[in-house]
């Protein structure tokens, strides 16, 4: 709460063209964290068609009599 008044405190002393000028900063970053938030991940373009897939999650890459010498 001492914070928030101590923020209050500055806003208040700051000139009326200013004060503008933070709400439209304001508003603009928040507008690009929203977006940041909504976009889907992908893969990268410079690694589209470089990937070769080993293996999967419910196949193991290596036969399971090779397993032995994991261990």
């Amino acid at each position: 709460m001492i914070i928030k008044k101590l923020i209050q405190s500055e806003i208040d002393k700051i000139p009326e063209e200013q004060l503008e000028e933070l709400y439209q900063l304001i508003k603009d970053f928040t507008t690009q964290k929203n977006n940041w938030h909504s976009q889907k991940r992908s893969t990268p373009v410079h690694l589209k068609g470089k990937v070769k897939i080993l293996g999967d999650i419910v196949s193991p890459i290596i036969d399971e009599e090779d397993w032995e010498c994991l261990k």
